[in-house]
């Protein structure tokens, strides 16, 4: 297949009129292009990825939350599923991952740490340190998702 636009080359800082091949799937060669008027041709830019998302804050599920995010350029996220593990538990960060294996837009799901986020809430569900250990040994969960109980660790709390 072969792409034809205005290439937006991140790295050396620079945009020009480009063919990209592509084989199955992947980028194989990016032909630069001698045209006289490229104004009329579309970008061709890197997808973006979202850094730190909670995609329960969207009321949507990840599968319908990535098809509105990529048609404004989104292609992947890196998620902290902490807001259903504290309503539902590792039964709700299983639902997250399952249901973003639905689509092709990457989701990199972290290991909630702080479940509840603090003592003072009330919660419908608590992760204890050994379902913590058991989420960062899959395959489909990335990194220790953000740590809200600062104190803990400074008080070196055993959880």
């Amino acid at each position: 297949m072969r792409i034809t636009g205005q290439y937006v080359d991140i790295v050396n800082r620079k945009i020009y009129p480009a063919a990209l091949l592509v084989d199955n799937g992947m980028i194989t060669a990016i032909e630069p292009l001698n045209i006289a008027n490229p104004g009329m041709l579309p970008y061709i830019i890197p997808g973006f990825i979202d850094a730190h998302v909670h995609i329960e804050s969207s009321m949507l599920v990840p599968s319908e939350f990535a098809r509105l995010a990529v048609v404004h350029g989104t292609v992947a996220t890196v998620s902290d599923p902490h807001e259903i593990a504290n309503v539902c538990g590792m039964e709700g960060v299983e639902y997250m991952i399952e249901n973003g294996k639905k689509v092709l837009f990457k989701f990199h799901f972290g290991a909630p740490s702080c479940v509840p986020a603090t003592g003072f809430e009330t919660a419908g569900a608590t992760l204890n340190a050994e379902e913590v250990a058991s989420l960062l040994e899959r395959d489909d969960i990335k990194y220790l998702s953000e740590m809200m109980n600062f104190p803990g660790v400074l008080n070196k709390d055993e959880e």
